[in-house]
């Protein structure tokens, strides 16, 4: 069989999108948030995302649009012939 077998999961990616209440002409200003260490599956990660999500939903200024943990998994695909 060409495909691999599943490897993974690979480490945790931590993101943060809001978008300002303020406009630059008709337009939000999007914001866009990667958040690394160098272990990102350490439990002591999500409470320090909570605490920028939780930020930014208190702020006046800013709209929280989204706030995700997300890995993956890859299956390598090999030539049949």
């Amino acid at each position: 069989m060409p495909l691999g077998s599943p490897e993974g999961p690979t480490q945790s990616q931590w993101k943060v999108s809001a978008r300002s209440v303020d406009r630059v002409g008709d337009y939000p200003v999007e914001i866009a948030v990667s958040l690394s260490v160098d272990n990102p599956d350490d439990p002591a990660m999500a409470p320090i995302v909570q605490k920028l999500v939780d930020l930014i939903a208190g702020s006046p200024d800013f709209l929280l649009s989204s706030a995700a943990r997300s890995y993956s998994y890859s299956e390598s695909m090999t030539p049949t012939a």
